[in-house]
């Protein structure tokens, strides 16, 4: 995702992009308490199962908790709670966990659901085959994926469309 805001657009706040991007791998940390039979299900989720999946924002914001604490990591902290909490929220309010819609929810969550949404369209996984870049583009920017914040997908669609996105996704 920082490629997509560093390379989208000046819009991106540059505070925004020094430290949350280092937190987007924390972001599934909550999937840690969910079991692997259902992790790598082959067909589809039964309700049950669902509802367990959508609790992983949850348990992974309250692992937040735990992180050191100080000074100098009080912001990261922050952005790690919000990232792991928010990342499934959608800007229309049909996301999870809470229902935050539209500026409600942290730039940082808005970005790493925007980011974790192409990851998950362009890679494998045990339910379902991968797209192409090409594909997963057209497919967030068209509402496929839930709906994103209109500049967050200006920068994304920029970001696209240049070179070293285009190579890197070959």
């Amino acid at each position: 995702m920082a490629l997509i805001l560093r390379n989208g657009g000046s819009q991106s706040p540059d505070r925004w992009l020094k430290e949350p991007r280092n937190n987007q791998p924390i972001h599934d940390i909550g999937k840690i308490r969910v079991p692997i039979e259902i992790l790598n299900k082959e067909g589809k989720l039964t309700e049950e199962e669902w509802n367990i999946i959508r609790r992983h924002p949850l348990v992974g914001a309250e692992m937040t908790k735990w992180f050191p604490k100080g000074s100098e990591t009080k912001q990261l902290n922050q952005y790690s709670y919000e990232i792991c909490r928010h990342h499934h929220e959608r800007y229309d309010g049909f996301g999870y966990p809470d229902g935050l819609k539209g500026e409600e929810i942290p730039l940082c969550a808005q970005g790493v659901g925007l980011a974790d949404a192409y990851d998950a369209l362009v890679s494998v996984r045990p339910y379902k085959r991968k797209i192409t870049s090409k594909e997963a583009v057209n497919m967030i920017l068209d509402g496929a994926c839930g709906a994103f914040s209109k500049q967050l997908l200006q920068c994304f669609q920029k970001a696209s469309m240049k070179r070293d996105w285009i190579e890197k996704s070959d």
